[in-house]
């Protein structure tokens, strides 16, 4: 039985967002989803934090009760919501996200081993430092050479890298032996992507037995299709989504662009851009510096096209979880077209 005299708190855990056709809860701390409709959600609005007999006064009929009454058990059943009687005690926590001190979070780096240039690379590096760069994703688009590879990690590892992902195309002559051993000698990779490949199984994970406890120290994913400079960024689907990480995305995308916010592209040339895929290009990093790119308010303006301000992307129940995509848009006039290759409607509610 509820007690129509204590107060509704929307768990901290959980976030709301309305869509065109129907509206979603998500809780963070479980990965879990909610469907409601749009009433619903604007009566959570107005109930959160409030004594459940107020807003229950509001209603029209003994029908609108009954419903009330019914939902108010489902977000209590389903621990979305608490009920106390001092609502002081659960003050609603702020969406101001504090990374001022964040220059550029992570880059994309094409290398090809014919026109790579040592100095040009030692100069990025030194600059990724300077910006506390943590993230690196490199794109081998050359035949893939471990011996290139490890000159490459030197000066990686000089940086403040605690995350790399490569991505290549498969070399049937290396074999797998090598590349695990590659990366237990490398512990910042986390996962190696190869493309073409003909291997039937899809990935190896590389694992360090301590104290007879496996850990994962990266993994080799080997996939069938080939390596196309990056083009097969910007796909959106349901598996795309990004539930995890608490209620920070969740914010973030709420002022921020999901995909380019303190991103950082270098061509093989050495030109820098947003991203990889996109033409507008800054300058080179032999003739201007990381920092003075940061200063650039045209390479900024994609950091704060969030998902309210892109069309049909601000009716979608999905949009702060959705990375975006400015590279592939539907209309390239119009820098808030929906990406071109997301495949869901919140028309129709259909993928």
């Amino acid at each position: 039985m509820i007690d129509n005299n204590l107060y509704f708190i929307l768990s901290t855990t959980c976030k709301l967002i309305n869509g065109y056709k129907r509206s979603l809860i998500v809780d963070y701390s479980r990965d879990e989803l909610f469907f409601i409709s749009n009433e619903y959600y604007d009566l959570l609005l107005k109930l959160d934090r409030q004594r459940i007999i107020d807003v229950e006064k509001e209603l029209e009929d003994v029908e609108s009760v009954s419903y009330f009454n019914e939902f108010l058990s489902f977000m209590i059943n389903n621990e979305i919501a608490i009920m106390t009687n001092d609502a002081k005690k659960f003050p609603p926590l702020s969406e101001v996200v504090h990374d001022e001190y964040v220059k550029i979070q992570d880059v994309i780096i094409e290398l090809d081993e014919l026109f790579y240039d040592d100095a040009s690379f030692r100069k990025l590096c030194k600059e990724l430092t300077e910006v506390n760069c943590t993230e690196f994703q490199v794109r081998i688009l050359s035949i893939l050479n471990l011996e290139f590879l490890e000159k490459i990690m030197q000066l990686i590892n000089t940086t403040e890298a605690n995350y790399l992902e490569i991505h290549a195309t498969y070399n049937a002559g290396i074999d797998i032996d090598l590349l695990h051993k590659f990366i237990e000698n490398n512990a910042i990779i986390s996962n190696i992507y190869l493309y073409g490949s003909t291997k039937v199984k899809k990935y190896s994970i590389v694992n360090q037995v301590d104290n007879y406890q496996p850990i994962s120290l990266g993994t080799v994913y080997f996939l069938n299709y080939p390596f196309d400079n990056g083009n097969c960024c910007g796909l959106i689907n349901f598996e795309s989504l990004d539930f995890s990480g608490f209620y920070y995305t969740h914010n973030k995308h709420k002022t921020r662009n999901g995909c380019l916010d303190k991103k950082i592209s270098i061509d093989k040339k050495g030109n820098i851009k947003n991203c990889p895929s996109m033409k507008e290009v800054f300058g080179n990093i032999n003739d201007v510096t990381i920092k003075n790119v940061l200063t650039n308010p045209e390479f900024l303006k994609y950091w704060y096209i969030h998902k309210d301000k892109i069309e049909i992307c601000r009716d979608c129940e999905f949009r702060y979880n959705c990375s975006d995509c400015r590279a592939f848009i539907q209309n390239i006039n119009n820098i808030y077209s929906k990406p071109s290759k997301c495949s869901y409607n919140p028309y129709t509610c259909e993928w």
